[in-house]
């Protein structure tokens, strides 16, 4: 990421779509689980702002290695847990 800035855009955006698709699919479909929805729809929420705090406290201020390689992992820990969430939206 270039900018911790264009981070935290990029996290709210896709958590936003992330939870209109949630929506859609509720509306698309005929037999839901409306409490499985309200959860999935929790759980990124929660997603969101754990990584957007994250983004906010980077470990080593003065050493730009230490704040590479922070964010290096922020974003591909971020990854992962979009593509679980996304397995999870699939399952509905």
């Amino acid at each position: 990421m270039a900018s911790r800035k264009k981070l935290k855009k990029t996290i709210k955006f896709v958590t936003s779509e992330l939870i209109t698709d949630i929506y859609f699919r509720c509306l698309i479909s005929k037999d839901v689980d409306n409490e499985k929805i309200d959860t999935l729809v929790i759980n990124v929420m929660a997603l969101r702002k754990e990584y957007i705090l994250r983004a906010n406290r980077p470990d080593g201020k003065n050493n730009p290695q230490l704040v590479k390689a922070y964010f290096r992992k922020l974003f591909i820990d971020w990854q992962l847990a979009m593509a679980n969430t996304i397995k999870s939206i699939d399952s509905l």
